[in-house]
């Protein structure tokens, strides 16, 4: 069984003759219902805009008003809203005014019939329901774009940005996109890194899509993330960038191989204690035997070796000892204490090495912040250690240390930045090693040592640093819920 399609038109005019024979040569067309209603003056036909009609014809002439009037109350309605202007002689004036307030289309009367008159008001339906399809899927696409929590932008296919949602401007800032300043800006730029520049300029070359690429990416205040870049072509010459701020899981994942590697170096430090301690002790007992049995006259002859053996085992004892204590977790003493007084005490403690440096210090203390339970005396020692390590780094009376403290969300956060000459990439993964150090006199325990003190508070400790421009350490103490 076959349903006839039924199609509600509101027919505008003036001349109920035009009327009747509009209704005369509906009537004709088969396979299609056409319900026919009729307004006669401006006034009328906008009284009937709240009903459900498929498709609107309207005269142009409607005696002191215009269909053109019609057709913004018309649009006001509904945007996409199918409306065919009928004019009593082609006008081009006139049928180019109504297609641009959104006419569908316009009809010479008296030249059309049935046929002409289905075929446009379908083409008319289907323009205007492929129209309505465009415009939901923009707003979905807008709400999509507006409301992402990652960056998104849309970039040109020479790499100009073109438009950026709320949460890239929050991240990257005017300086990485300004609609406001008139200026060009290019998605290229925020690429710190020439090998990463290079693979972008490759895909516009081709034309190809990027998926997963990761690469660094400068943000507001001339920092960098580590970031995961999508690029997907939207339009012919119109690409997608989705980027996702990969900071937090590297964070993350350093924390964890921070704690790995501390707790191995643990077990390797314990099973040493172990190993060379025993032999030692034997070496020692053996050392004083031989003083004790061997004559006075061979040990005359000898010298003090016996005493340098001594000496040397005493020193290897020390060192293990040091080893052990700077890798477990030892016994805290924890009590309510201001994060901004302890470091507040550090640099007290460290107060002589700065003035004789020439140092300038910064402080920016979160004033509200709120007390944390730690144990005060080993958290300063770590302080200590870290502005000590950032005086030695700087040069004299150019060197600049920042201190800042924060709250983020359930995190209480210390920042300890300075201006020195930073350290390299291939030194910054065994920087918490025992024993390693770029100090012609230090014991390469310091960082290590602090990094305990954090980590037995179960806080976390980062770092980042550039060669010739600086290092930054941050600590990370989590408070309770």
């Amino acid at each position: 069984m076959i349903v006839e399609e039924k199609i509600r038109i509101l027919y505008v005019d003036d001349d109920p003759d035009d009327f009747f024979l509009v209704s005369t040569l509906l009537k004709k067309i088969a396979d299609t219902t056409y319900e026919l209603e009729g307004a006669t003056s401006l006034e009328e036909a906008i009284t009937k805009l709240d009903q459900n009609f498929d498709v609107y014809l309207v005269d142009y002439r409607l005696g002191k008003d215009t269909g053109l009037e019609l057709i913004r109350e018309i649009k006001l309605v509904r945007k996409h809203a199918p409306v065919i202007m009928l004019t009593g002689m082609a006008t081009s004036d006139i049928d180019r005014e109504a297609l641009t307030l959104g006419a569908s289309d316009y009809l010479v009367k008296g030249e059309f019939d049935a046929n002409s008159l289905d075929r446009i008001l379908r083409y008319a339906i289907r323009d205007s329901h492929l129209m309505e399809s465009l415009a939901n899927a923009a707003r979905k696409f807008r709400s999509i774009f507006e409301m992402a929590s990652d960056p998104f932008l849309l970039m040109s296919g020479e790499g100009e940005i073109l438009e950026a949602n709320p949460a890239f401007l929050n991240k990257f800032g005017k300086q990485a996109y300004d609609p406001t300043s008139g200026n060009i800006f290019y998605f290229k730029d925020l690429l710190p890194e020439e090998f990463s520049r290079k693979e972008l300029e490759g895909l516009f070359f081709d034309g190809q899509e990027l998926y997963d690429m990761e690469a660094l990416l400068t943000i507001e205040n001339g920092h960098s993330i580590n970031s995961l870049i999508s690029i997907v072509k939207q339009d012919v010459n119109i690409f997608q960038v989705l980027i996702k701020d990969l900071s937090a899981i590297k964070a993350k994942e350093e924390e964890e191989l921070n704690l790995k590697k501390f707790s191995s170096t643990g077990r390797i430090a314990r099973l040493l204690a172990h190993e060379v301690k025993n032999p030692l002790t034997t070496i020692l007992l053996s050392a004083d035997q031989l003083n004790m049995e061997l004559p006075e006259s061979v040990i005359a002859e000898s010298g003090d070796l016996i005493d340098v053996i001594r000496r040397n085992c005493d020193r290897i004892n020390h060192l293990v000892t040091q080893l052990l204590d700077s890798t477990r977790f030892s016994e805290l003493d924890s009590k309510s204490h201001s994060i901004n007084t302890l470091l507040d005490d550090a640099l007290e403690h460290t107060k002589d090495r700065i003035e004789l440096k020439g140092i300038s210090v910064q402080k920016q203390f979160q004033a509200d912040i709120c007390d944390i339970k730690v144990d005060g005396e080993k958290v300063k020692i770590a302080l200590i250690n870290l502005i000590v390590n950032a005086i030695e780094a700087m040069p004299e009376k150019s060197g600049k240390l920042l201190l800042r403290t924060s709250i983020k969300g359930n995190q209480c956060r210390i920042e300890i930045k300075d201006n020195g000459e930073g350290i390299p990439k291939e030194n910054l993964e065994r920087l918490f090693e025992p024993f390693f150090t770029s100090k012609p006199t230090g014991s390469g325990l310091g960082l290590t040592n602090t990094q305990n003190i954090i980590l037995s508070h179960g806080g976390s400790i980062r770092v980042k640093s550039e060669v010739g421009k600086g290092t930054t350490f941050l600590i990370i103490f989590n408070l309770p819920d």
